[in-house]
């Protein structure tokens, strides 16, 4: 029936899961992970030196707490490391969606670039948490490419991580509010419920489950954009 929203395990918990499973793929013989300090300096000096996986995932978590910073110096010293990692695509799965992670958290701009291409890189989890960081640290104009992850991704993880960080962004294009409300037909219900809540969260409006209304709405706002000659009948 259009426009029923059916509960189901929500996205972000399927994903730790998986990234759990990861986590125990690491060969038996990397070693725990033991004491890795408290400072970004300590963190910083573990990602460059260990190469035990687990200890550079355990590193690259620990380096989106802001509170571990001396200076903004160091936070961008941080921050060229992730992005070097990131970039050089000799990580694990789960250590490059925890870079991710911690690149949204650091919220630099210095990160967009690498995220962007990432939003698009080979494996769903990784493609998820990239979605997730621009949805933080973006900008309006990374809505397309959030806009295209959603409605063209093969994984409904990265689909639904592209609507939330849609959400995030709040971007005032009405083209993406008429995405947001093809997404409320899709037949998954995770991705019908997240376009349902991205389109309250940029609109400030709750129009329920009548897609029809939320479809006037966007199609309203559309019109209001164009110039007299251009715009769309309803």
């Amino acid at each position: 029936m259009e426009g029923q929203i059916v509960p189901t395990i929500p996205p972000r918990h399927r994903l730790l899961a998986t990234m759990a499973l990861c986590l125990l793929a690491f060969p038996s013989g990397c070693g725990g992970v033991g004491f890795l300090g408290t400072t970004a300096s300590s963190f910083l000096r573990h990602v460059r030196e260990s190469d035990n996986p687990n200890v550079r995932y355990a590193a690259f978590t620990k380096l989106a707490d802001p509170g571990c910073y001396s200076d903004e110096n160091q936070k961008t010293e941080a921050v060229r490391e992730l992005v070097a990692a990131l970039e050089g695509g000799n990580e694990s799965v789960a250590t490059q969606a925890a870079i991710c992670r911690t690149l949204g958290a650091l919220d630099r701009p210095e990160a967009l670039t690498v995220l962007r291409k990432t939003a698009l890189a080979e494996d769903p989890i990784v493609r998820t948490e990239a979605c997730r960081a621009l949805g933080k640290l973006g900008t309006i104009e990374d809505a397309t490419l959030l806009a295209r992850v959603m409605t063209t991704d093969v994984s409904r993880d990265c689909r639904v991580a592209a609507i939330e960080a849609l959400g995030d962004l709040a971007p005032a294009d009405p083209r993406i509010g008429l995405t947001l409300v093809e997404g409320m037909r899709n037949p998954d219900p995770a991705i019908r419920a997240a376009s349902y809540q991205t389109l309250k969260l940029i609109t400030g409006q709750d129009l329920g489950f009548e897609i029809s209304q939320w479809e006037e709405l966007a199609q309203a706002r559309l019109n209001e954009m164009q110039p007299p000659d251009v715009q769309t009948a309803p």
